[in-house]
Formats: structure tokens, C-alpha cells, sequence
């Protein structure tokens, strides 16, 4: 017995005629009257009484009937709430987001999928980016914004998003400058507030300075965005970041930074392959690719959506001119 068989058989019921029947589901009578045959067969007992009018139920026929109706308007409300699910995202989604996403997106784009879609769970995490990567490896994410730079795994699928510019922070008083870059080489000038080894930007900012013969001064490491630009703005160190994890601290004069020449940071979104056409998954790929997008178009995050497109002047913050003598210190 099959469901085809089931509605087939309602077919003949209604129409109280194989020919009729064989009409209406658009196979051939031959055909129609084998089905029927088989689920007599398989139910040992008679279905319909065969007359010069066509065909009437048998009582077992009746009661076949009464089933089948149910079993196959069941089975039409399970396709349609399989239909409905696949427009409507459902169930869960897990977002990997580094700290530095914090101010310029990932509140943003929290806060706008919960309202397009109240009925999706959100588990939300925030990290910096080596622990997010790990994470999607492992498969306890769906998506992820990842450095450009990750290695490319089996598990995930990687699509780049923006390019922008690495920054040395100091304090306010420190006066440095976003439209003044500083050299790779005087990273070595001033104290460093590192973290961990496994971050690609520091790999990239260590590996830069020794290709110019110099290394970071031995200073602080931390594990921890919020704690580290509480020091920095204390005059404990600098520290280097994506412009994104300090352009509203920057914006707003409560540090200074500039841009480390010749050293930028890409972000690209990580994709568990195996959740990618997940209703929720496809809708927050989506929504954030398009909030990205939004923010670089309207300058509110300095990056770059296109690797050789023109990157806007960033704005100034409230920040104290420096010396003459700083000026050179930088070059």
C-alpha cells in the first residue's frame, strides 16, 4: 500500500466509477483497476461491489475510506507545514561575532533578525576572532565573521565581506592622528598591549615588523577587547585593532589612533556548510551581508567593500594636536 494508492482508491470512491476516477487522476483505467486489485489483495477482502453503473463500497470498503481520508489529509498538512517551512525561517541559528564587530554590527544585526524573524531561537557569541574559528570548525556555529585570512576548512564555506585598515591606539593625549599613518617600525617605539599568538592581526603585525628588523616591545598580553582599551585609555600601552573595535572611541575622542601603513585586516563570513540552506541560516547570511553593505555605503564603518575601490577619508575625533617632534618620532 502506497499513499498514491490511498488517494487513488478515495478517487474511485467518489467518483463511484473507474472510468470516472481515471479521469480525474489522469492515468489509464488498466491501470486504476491493478491499483485498486492490489489493495484488495493486500487487505484480503473486497473494496467495491463492480455493477453496470460503475462501483459502490463494501462495507470494509466504507471503512477503508474512513481511514484513508485522515491518513491522506495528514499527509497534505505535513507538506504544507514542510512548504511553509522552507519560506519561513524556524528553530535555531548559532552567530559567532568577534568583539571587534561589537559597536559598527553585531547589535545591529542581532537586534534586526529578531524582529524580521521572532520565532527563530538566536545563540549569539562573542569572542575575539581565533576562538570564534575555532568554534565554527567544531561545528558549534552556523555562521561566523571570520578574518579574510582563515585557513579554508571542508566544514565551512568562506565569503569575503570588507577590507579595512589596522590601527595603532594609544590614549587621547597621545595625539595620534587617523589622517597621519605611523610606520610599521614604530610599533617598536612604544609599549604594546598584545593578544594571544593564535590571533592572525597580531601574526600579521609580527610578522611585518620583522621583515623590517624589529619586534614588539616585551610588555602586557590580554585576553579580553574591553579590558585592553580600558588600559590603553588609562595611558597603560597602546594596542593594535581594526579600525572597527575603536571608531566609536575614536569618533568620540576617548583615544586616538592612526593607521598602520601598509597593514590591513580583512573580515570574511564563515558558513557551516551543512546548515547553509537552512531557512534561518540563508536569512541572516543575508541580512548580514546587506548590513555591511549598508554600513560602508553610508561611511558608518570605515572599510573597504571592494579590494581596489577608494576608501573614504575617516573622520576626526577630538584629539590633541601633536608636536613637531612627535610627527617625526612616527615617520
Amino acid at each position: 500500500m502506497n499513499l498514491r494508492a490511498l488517494s487513488n482508491f478515495l478517487s474511485v470512491a467518489e467518483a463511484g466509477s473507474l472510468n470516472g476516477a481515471a479521469d480525474v487522476v489522469h492515468i489509464a483505467q488498466p491501470a486504476l483497476t491493478r491499483q485498486i486489485a492490489l489493495l484488495e489483495e493486500e487487505f484480503g477482502t473486497k473494496l467495491f461491489v463492480r455493477h453496470h453503473r460503475g462501483v459502490t463500497l463494501t462495507q470494509a470498503g466504507a471503512q477503508l475510506r474512513e481511514h484513508a481520508e485522515r491518513i491522506v489529509a495528514e499527509v497534505s498538512k505535513t507538506r504544507a507545514a514542510m512548504s511553509n517551512a522552507l519560506e519561513t525561517p524556524t528553530g535555531s541559528v548559532s552567530l559567532g561575532l568577534p568583539t571587534a564587530m561589537r559597536y559598527v554590527l553585531s547589535s545591529a544585526v542581532i537586534a534586526a533578525y529578531h524582529k524580521a524573524f521572532p520565532n527563530v531561537q538566536i545563540r549569539a557569541h562573542e569572542a575575539f576572532a581565533h576562538v570564534i574559528e575555532d568554534m565554527l570548525e567544531s561545528r558549534q556555529l552556523d555562521i561566523a565573521i571570520l578574518f579574510g585570512g582563515s585557513p579554508r576548512l571542508d566544514s565551512f564555506d568562506v565569503r569575503p565581506l570588507v577590507t579595512e585598515n589596522v590601527y595603532l591606539v594609544g590614549p587621547a593625549s597621545s595625539g595620534l592622528d587617523v589622517n597621519t599613518p605611523v610606520s610599521i617600525k614604530y610599533l617598536a617605539e612604544v609599549p604594546i598591549i598584545l593578544i594571544s599568538r593564535r590571533n592572525q592581526l597580531r601574526l600579521a603585525a609580527e610578522q611585518a615588523m620583522a621583515a623590517c628588523g624589529r619586534q614588539f616591545a616585551p610588555f602586557l598580553e590580554v585576553e579580553g577587547q574591553p579590558l585592553t582599551h580600558d588600559l590603553v585609555m588609562k595611558g597603560v600601552g597602546y594596542t593594535i585593532t581594526p579600525y572597527c573595535a575603536v571608531q566609536t572611541e575614536i569618533e568620540s575622542g576617548l583615544l586616538s589612533g592612526a593607521p598602520i601603513r601598509g597593514l590591513t585586516i580583512s573580515w570574511a563570513l564563515g558558513v557551516n556548510r551543512v546548515r547553509a540552506h537552512a531557512p534561518a541560516v540563508r536569512e541572516l547570511i543575508k541580512l548580514i551581508q546587506q548590513a555591511v553593505d549598508d554600513r560602508v555605503a553610508n561611511g558608518s564603518w570605515q572599510a573597504i567593500k571592494v579590494p581596489n575601490s577608494t576608501r573614504k577619508p575617516a573622520k576626526r575625533g577630538a584629539r590633541p594636536v601633536r608636536s613637531r617632534k612627535s610627527r617625526n618620532a612616527r615617520s
